[in-house]
């Protein structure tokens, strides 16, 4: 007497085999049919799109289509476009390595330093900035950074002169980290504890101290995360609009604030897909590398 599988008496796959009829064998393409449809209809299409804009024209004003070569060539040799392109990599490289080296250490204190209630208090109100609006929390760094916000009052209060935090370097990496800084947490937060507490304890066993525990054995294990963390807040670095058009007045102008200047010069939407379209080979090609170095790190401790 045969012993009857699971696969003809589980009541959870019966159900499953009665919502799909096909072969088995075709389930995972029917299961991921409807997200390629998505990215197909909202990603794909779009971006196709916005390639064959590039090679139209405008005349008088309305857009024509065509096959010239011309919008390529006056962005990508045009100085505007060449300092644009050299400030957003400038600014979204400095907001990657500032991010970085505040994100470590805050996600160490959450993960191992903190009590279990709070650190779950913390991840929370971590979480809750992204998905609050942006644009809300860059008018609020206005009026804490304004002319007459908080910070120059305080400085009033305590008998110190006025700074013009606003519209510089420094008020743009403030907006810039208010976008990335919470993201970048909750990724290293998210590996570091994951990370084998008994590795750390054998390594404090063996006498290292904390400095050694965290660059030796903290560090090489949450490595791909910190790749990921680094990518994820260059690809949104360089890619913001509201940090630059609000937190600097757009002076000089990034990729984003030069795609709408574009626009407005004429209508000359097929240049400005050619910013954009650019914009995205960038992005496209620090996230294959991200990617790329960490597979590596991956084989490497696999191996």
């Amino acid at each position: 007497m045969t012993r009857p599988s699971i696969v003809e008496t589980g009541p959870t796959v019966r159900r499953s085999r009665s919502l799909y009829s096909g072969s088995p064998a075709t389930l995972p393409v029917a299961l991921g049919l409807p997200v390629a449809l998505w990215q197909a209809v909202f990603f794909l299409a779009p971006l196709v799109f916005l390639v064959v804009i590039t090679f139209w024209q405008v005349r008088s004003f309305r857009l024509e289509p065509a096959f010239v070569l011309d919008n390529w060539v006056k962005i990508l040799w045009s100085t505007p476009f060449h300092r644009a392109l050299v400030y957003t990599l400038e600014v979204a490289a400095t907001t990657t390595v500032l991010a970085l080296l505040l994100a470590f250490p805050l996600a160490y204190t959450i993960t191992f330093r903190l009590s279990e209630k709070l650190r779950d208090l913390v991840v929370a109100l971590l979480v809750v900035p992204v998905f609050s609006s942006y644009v809300l929390r860059i008018y609020a760094w206005q009026v804490v950074l304004g002319a007459n916000g908080v910070a120059n009052s305080v400085l009033d209060a305590v008998g110190l002169p006025r700074l013009a935090l606003l519209g510089g370097a420094f008020s743009l990496q403030v907006g810039l980290l208010t976008l990335t800084l919470p993201i970048a947490v909750l990724i290293l937060v998210f590996a570091l504890g994951g990370v084998d507490r008994t590795l750390v304890e054998a390594a404090e066993n063996l006498g290292c101290r904390r400095r050694q525990v965290v660059t030796r054995v903290l560090i090489p294990a949450v490595r791909p995360a910190l790749v990921l963390a680094a990518t994820t807040t260059f690809l949104l670095a360089f890619g913001d609009y509201v940090g630059p058009l609000f937190m600097t007045g757009s002076k000089p102008p990034a990729l984003s604030i030069l795609v709408v200047d574009t626009v407005k010069s004429g209508s000359q939407w097929p240049r400005a897909s050619v910013v954009g379209v650019s914009m995205l080979a960038v992005l496209a090609t620090v996230f294959a590398l991200g990617r790329l170095l960490a597979s590596r790190r991956l084989r490497r401790r696999a191996a």
